[in-house]
């Protein structure tokens, strides 16, 4: 049974432009944090939301960037990001059927 998980933003605080998992050109958003209004850390008087965002040609990269720095997708690459990745698994649907197919002939 899959259960869904609900974030409650205060209502002080505005809205974040993107979401988890969206694809942007930059990669992947895994994660989001709230900067409130004169926050040490930013040295920003304007609140702002940064998102950790997953390199789309490093897995292994994450770069923290801010709410201007995200570039979505069309919604054309977005079709063939996921078209190329549907392609990809089933490329690799087929290599494990032969796999298993040869582990079930021996």
């Amino acid at each position: 049974m899959e259960t869904s998980k609900v974030v409650t933003i205060p209502n002080h605080w505005t809205s974040p432009k993107y979401s988890l998992g969206q694809r942007t050109k930059q990669g992947v958003i895994v994660g989001i944090q709230y900067y409130p209004p004169n926050n040490l850390l930013t040295g920003l008087c304007n609140e702002s939301w940064r998102y950790a965002v997953l390199d789309k040609n490093d897995f292994s990269e994450v770069s923290h960037l801010e709410e201007q720095k995200i570039q979505p997708l069309t919604p054309l690459e977005l079709h063939a990001e996921l078209q190329a990745e549907i392609e990809a698994y089933q490329v690799e649907i087929v290599i494990l059927k032969q796999q298993l197919e040869t582990v079930s002939n021996a």
